[in-house]
């Protein structure tokens, strides 16, 4: 899957499950700072990075950094270097 695609999907899953529907969400829209997805949600949200993934995401190395936005949830999870 491109960066593209995989922006897409997380954008799109971010939406889908905002408790308050921002009218628009860029890539650099802080998710967490706005109020987007709620703790619960975020969970949820590294399940479905998980999926994308096809493996399992070590948790004891997260902080609110990694899943700040869209890119930093890419560069996180879906670089080389991750």
């Amino acid at each position: 899957m491109t960066e593209p695609e995989i922006k897409t999907k997380l954008r799109d899953w971010i939406l889908e499950h905002a408790k308050d529907r921002p009218a628009e969400l860029l890539d650099d829209t802080p998710i967490l700072e706005h109020g987007i997805l709620s703790s619960l949600e975020v969970v949820e949200l590294i399940l479905f990075v998980e999926h994308l993934l096809g493996d399992e995401v070590d948790t004891d190395d997260l902080d609110a950094d990694s899943i700040r936005d869209v890119n930093a949830i890419y560069e996180t999870f879906f670089t080389v270097d991750a």
